[in-house]
């Protein structure tokens, strides 16, 4: 396996078999991983499934069946290991030794069933949620006070999902709602309200996370994808963007002006495309944003704000993939392109083949005050979260 690490110079160099080990520097730095993946099994979640029936099924044949049909195998040397490239992690004492080995402090724990929302059955998916949180609870954040999570959310059932955020909330290591991107429903439309302003209140984030539904196979483009770069790359940013969007444009934040939303393995390079790019054609064309159902109902001719003001101010984004430029003066104007020291978490993606190690912040491209505003400082906000 190869990968690629920033050094103190203008350009990528690339090592091989093993990543650099975590800088001394980087141990004494206080950091908060905003995306740290358990790889709970089914299985191992069959004791906390409340449906005989479902159990039973889920005993029988595993996860539940689903649509997609990419895979890393055939993109590494790692073959079936290809997304685990870094260990596992069932339980919170796996956190703890694997957080160690990163050399990060507080773990915000997010689930390895990222082929959950792609799957039939939403009676079975939604009992695997409740059953994930349950054992989350009893299983993980327990195990000590540096480990946090995100409870994850049955979101393809708008009313299952206030159910689970209410069930979770009083949990003093849940510090947000996990849900996804990806070829599903945008979450954009009015059913989700009683969600956001549920999350407004509890001053809780959303957190959607890219999902193993990647593109669609009956669909041109998917028929015509060949590598996991191109599904994984591009597919997961470009489905984030229209998550994003049509939140902003159908006036989630005009309606939830302190609602906060975390998108995580989405990439972060695409945001002044996106910012400056919704402004022009909504200037250019904004007649139609009174239309859509919120707005309708509100009867409201136009947003409030531009759709930038709202992609910076109620939108932040998870480091990893970081995928910067190899020219250290790009990647410097990139990042305040980006309002990095107001938008970006650090996350590891620990234990995923894409994995960041922190070592990267500390290159001459990014300053003490960006490093400690991305390492914790802007989670500790996101997050709500008290040193």
């Amino acid at each position: 396996m190869e990968n690629y690490i920033y050094e103190d110079c203008d350009m990528l160099v690339m090592t091989e078999t093993e990543l650099d080990p975590v800088e001394e520097r980087v141990r004494e730095q206080y950091i908060i991983d905003s995306d740290f993946h358990l790889n709970v099994t089914v299985e191992e979640l069959l004791p906390y499934v409340d449906d005989e029936r479902i159990e039973r099924k889920l005993d029988q044949f595993g996860h539940p069946p689903g649509t997609q049909y990419w895979t890393a195998a055939y993109a590494t040397n790692e073959g079936g290991r290809g997304l685990d490239t870094q260990g596992a992690a069932h339980d919170g004492e796996d956190i703890l030794e694997a957080k160690e080995e990163v050399g990060i402090d507080v773990p915000v724990v997010t689930p390895g069933l990222n082929y959950l929302p792609s799957t039939h059955n939403p009676r079975m998916k939604t009992a695997v949620c409740r059953a994930y949180n349950d054992y989350l609870l009893d299983e993980v954040v327990d195990v000590d006070d540096s480990i946090l999570a995100q409870a994850m959310m049955p979101q393809w059932d708008p009313e299952a999902m206030l159910e689970e955020i209410d069930r979770m909330a009083s949990e003093d290591s849940i510090v947000g709602a996990y849900g996804w991107f990806g070829p599903y429903t945008p979450l954009g439309g009015p059913e989700y309200d009683p969600v956001f302003e549920r999350l407004e209140e509890l001053d809780m984030p959303l957190s959607l996370h890219g999902s193993g539904g990647y593109w669609p196979r009956h669909d041109p483009i998917g028929e015509g994808m060949r590598t996991w770069s191109e599904i994984l790359g591009l597919g997961w940013p470009v489905h984030a963007i229209m998550h994003v969007a049509n939140m902003i444009m159908t006036g989630v934040f005009d309606k939830y002006p302190d609602l906060r939303v975390l998108v995580q393995e989405g990439g972060v390079n695409w945001l002044p495309f996106v910012a400056y790019r919704l402004d022009e054609f909504y200037q250019d064309h904004p007649e139609d944003i009174q239309l859509t159902e919120r707005m309708f109902d509100a009867e409201m001719a136009y947003l409030e704000r531009l759709p930038s003001e709202y992609l910076f101010d109620n939108f932040y984004f998870a480091t990893q993939p970081v995928a910067g430029p190899p020219n250290t003066k790009h990647h410097r104007q990139l990042l305040e392109m980006c309002h990095a020291d107001e938008t970006l978490l650090f996350s590891s993606d620990w234990p995923h083949h894409t994995f960041d190690s922190p070592n990267w912040l500390y290159t001459k491209h990014v300053g003490e005050d960006l490093r400690n505003r991305i390492f914790h400082e802007t989670a500790e906000e996101v997050f709500g979260l008290d040193r």
